[in-house]
């Protein structure tokens, strides 16, 4: 085996600053008299076999990670690449000839958006974590007194925890990283969630801002992983070291506990993911984290994150990002049965999401003829943030899913007050003006269909909504 040396030198910054994705053509032609090649990456056992075929393109890919290498295996002989470019993508192109035959061999270590080690997946696989991570609270903070949030509806500010915040940071205000987020009306939404969510992508170690297990969230860059919180990174660490962020922390750590206590004992994770996996074959979960903050009154949101041991064995992990366990207090006539349904509407809502988009891409053509009658569906109001037709479906059917759960879960008081509220929430403040009707239709089929997985029950809904649009 020999293995070609590469002209890079691999060094992983903080902050990911220098690195992009990369393509590296060999001046190097591959030559075999056989009639297949093996490709093997260093996670493998071992080689996949490469016949000779039509194609003019020989082409292989696994997910990159610190030091993997991918061998090329040339009858006797052997060729060996290493990923040096992780976290991102990262391409290799030869001139191969295959028993006489020319193809180009593409060589892929792709990009990915965390990395978790072995000590880090033991100790989560199948756990579930309710937190207020450090940075996210720093980011939430700045979002919250930001000229850009003052105005929006989006963020907590009342009570004591608002106050004291407010008091703390009023000294600091004029500090330069506020500049950075008034952000224009328009992009107020897509600049708020990649800063808040990118904002666990660090951690901090003394006052400084270091990388952590995850690379990239969400924003419009995913092949350079530029957000809104990394590009101000700078500004947001000397914010945190001159306003002593870090203390503020501290002295709030009775409070923040308490109201991860409460967030935890409410929100029922281990229920939910077990409802949801009861009526979803697929995906499957080994970790679910529940990341939120006080200042958080709505937009919330959710990804998924992979990978895997260094004994392949796959690793999946959900993350979502929520308001707090007190956000329905202000509604004193409430009871604590309802504040709790509604929190984990919330919760919920952004867990099935996971489910429901995947089981929806085995319909997509179907279900964009139907949906893409927008005038029908969701023709104005905060719909809008939902631009294709599938992602207006995905949402008509995750809330609805919502009710199908309360209906097992909740006492029949409980479950039709959460059920109306959804149903106000959705149809007349959000603007998915048919939730009503599609709501009842998916009740009366899983009613009907009481022992059918919902995942089996698609063609019936996707029928049912043919038949309603045509009207």
């Amino acid at each position: 085996m020999h293995s070609l040396k590469l002209c890079f030198v691999f060094v992983l910054l903080p902050a990911l600053s220098l690195a992009q994705p990369k393509i590296i053509v060999h001046p190097e032609s591959l030559k075999t008299a056989a009639k297949s090649i093996g490709i093997r990456f260093s996670h493998m056992k071992s080689p996949m076999n490469f016949p000779q075929s039509e194609m003019d393109t020989i082409d292989f890919g696994s997910d990159g990670s610190p030091g993997k290498t991918v061998t090329v295996y040339l009858g006797e002989d052997s060729v060996q690449v290493r990923n040096d470019n992780f976290p991102y993508e990262e391409k290799h192109f030869f001139s191969l000839q295959l028993a006489g035959r020319q193809y180009v061999l593409r060589l892929r270590f792709n990009q990915v958006f965390a990395h978790f080690s072995d000590d880090y997946i033991r100790k989560s696989r199948g756990h579930n974590f309710v937190e207020i991570p450090e940075t996210f609270e720093l980011a939430n903070i700045l979002l919250m007194l930001s000229p850009a949030g003052q105005k929006a509806g989006n963020m907590v500010k009342s009570g004591q925890y608002y106050d004291d915040v407010a008091a703390y940071f009023k000294p600091y205000l004029g500090h330069a990283v506020f500049g950075k987020l008034d952000f224009p009306a328009g992009q107020y939404m897509q600049r708020y969630y990649e800063f808040r969510e990118n904002s666990i992508c660090y951690n901090f170690k003394g006052d400084e801002l270091i990388q952590a297990e995850y690379f990239f969230v969400t924003g419009e860059d995913n092949s350079g992983y530029t957000n809104a919180f990394r590009d101000h990174l700078e500004l947001i660490t000397d914010f945190a070291r001159k306003s002593k962020f870090r203390e503020f922390y501290k002295r709030h750590l009775t409070f923040y506990q308490e109201q991860i206590a409460k967030q935890t004992e409410w929100s029922d994770l281990a229920g939910m993911h077990k409802w949801l996996e009861k009526e979803f074959s697929r995906p499957k979960f080994d970790c679910m984290k529940l990341i939120f903050s006080p200042v958080i009154l709505s937009s919330h949101s959710t990804q998924r994150f992979g990978g895997f041991d260094s004994n392949g064995k796959n690793y999946q992990q959900m993350v979502m990002f929520v308001s707090g366990p007190d956000v329905y207090n202000a509604e004193a006539a409430l009871t604590n049965d309802q504040r709790r349904g509604l929190l984990a509407g919330i919760i919920f809502t952004e867990m099935d999401h996971n489910y429901v988009n995947q089981r929806t891409s085995d319909f997509e053509e179907a279900i964009d003829s139907i949906f893409s009658k927008r005038e029908l569906w969701a023709p104005n109001g905060n719909s809008g943030f939902y631009q294709s037709s599938v992602s207006v479906f995905n949402e008509y059917f995750t809330h609805a899913l919502f009710s199908l759960y309360v209906l097992d879960q909740y006492d029949d008081a409980t479950a039709r007050f959460l059920i109306t509220r959804r149903e106000v929430l959705m149809a007349e403040r959000r603007g998915f003006v048919k939730f009503r009707e599609f709501n009842a239709a998916l009740m009366k089929i899983k009613k009907e269909n009481a022992e059918t997985p919902v995942s089996a029950l698609y063609p019936k809904i996707i029928d049912w909504c043919r038949s309603f649009s045509k009207r």
